[in-house]
């Protein structure tokens, strides 16, 4: 028995159906699950159908409440990660591995390298780049990932044994209070303690597979090709994960400004597979549920919004926040930064 599972908000449950059919296409020997960080709302139960969707607060998570106050919701997100790799470990001890999947992936093969390499080792890893990159003005680079970290947590895996139980455990403690971006602290979300991880513990594996983990940070090292009806990477191996970040869905734009690398037209291979992707998102429901607010989400914000009112600072942040586009709001806190620094 193999596990694999995805989390999303119930604005998301779109891109985790897609991730879920597409592993199951090509691997239907894995037990597919979603890991809800929302509530369950009635009006979707067609999209609910068909999977094992098991809400953040069914899968026995202490201090559940408390995390989402402090965090928001894409802090909550990635700080659940191990919390939902514990509560598989503990429920299939049996599972030959538990793989993490981010939701805005697409498995495109069979993943035999993943199988392959647990022969090996007990955790495996997924690093951002395999190859030195030039610094030639462009994002991202090598700094990009020194800032945020080594390895891409879109995908990690991990055997069930004494091991794996030790990380998993190390790695919720801390995500518990520490999973956002501080520069200066030299946090990132859930990224960078995983750094810390092959020095920390045995039998961790780097997932060097070009086929695995492709997106806009790593296509300078990994050339996209049809060969005989098969998408392959570099000639040589099969496209197994493209993880479809920060694109643009309603926009129709596969790059963004997370990069200033690429252009959509010098990618007609991809763009046709986003064309595909865009349309299985259609599919599955994304015009319904992506209009869905996160209960965690709204939960968090009223928090704070509470705290606010309490000073005169507060007050005028939320006013600024409220009354403003973004673009006038940076001005107004680059303007206000002595006063309203905290």
């Amino acid at each position: 028995m193999k596990i694999a599972f995805t989390i999303c908000t119930n604005s998301f449950l779109s891109l985790a159906r897609v991730v879920g059919k597409s592993l199951k296409a090509h691997n239907p020997d894995y037990e597919f699950f979603i890991g809800l960080c929302d509530k369950r709302e009635l009006d979707l139960a067609t999209w609910y159908d068909g999977f094992n969707v098991i809400p953040c607060d069914e899968a026995g998570i202490d201090n559940l409440m408390e995390m989402a106050i402090h965090y928001g919701v894409s802090d909550i997100k990635n700080a659940l990660k191990p919390f939902y790799l514990e509560y598989f470990a503990r429920k299939y001890p049996q599972a030959e591995h538990i793989l993490f999947i981010d939701p805005d992936m697409v498995i495109y093969e069979k993943l035999d390298e993943i199988t392959r390499l647990h022969q090996q080792g007990d955790i495996l890893l997924f690093p951002h780049l395999l190859q030195p990159q030039p610094f030639d003005g462009k994002t991202p680079n090598e700094i990009s990932y020194l800032a945020t970290g080594t390895y891409n947590l879109g995908l990690i895996s991990v055997t069930v044994n004494e091991n794996t139980l030790r990380f998993i455990t190390w790695w919720r403690d801390r995500l518990q209070h520490y999973s956002y971006v501080d520069w200066k602290a030299g946090l990132f979300y859930d990224q960078k303690w995983i750094i810390l991880a092959p020095v920390f513990f045995d039998k961790v594996v780097v997932v060097k597979h070009p086929g695995y983990n492709v997106g806009y940070w790593n296509l300078m090292e990994r050339s996209i090709a049809r060969i005989n009806n098969k998408v392959m990477v570099n000639n040589h191996y099969g496209l197994a994960i493209y993880h479809y970040s920060n694109v643009n869905i309603p926009g129709n734009k596969l790059f963004t400004d997370q990069q200033d690398r690429y252009q959509d037209s010098e990618f007609p291979l991809l763009v046709e597979l986003f064309q595909e992707y865009r349309k299985d998102l259609v599919t599955e429901g994304y015009e319904t549920t992506k209009k869905k607010v996160c209960y965690y989400a709204n939960m968090h914000e009223n928090h704070y919004r509470q705290l606010a009112r309490s000073t005169t600072k507060g007050k005028i942040k939320l006013w600024i926040k409220d009354n403003f586009p973004k673009s006038v709001k940076n001005k107004l806190r680059k303007a206000l930064s002595g006063f309203m620094s905290e």
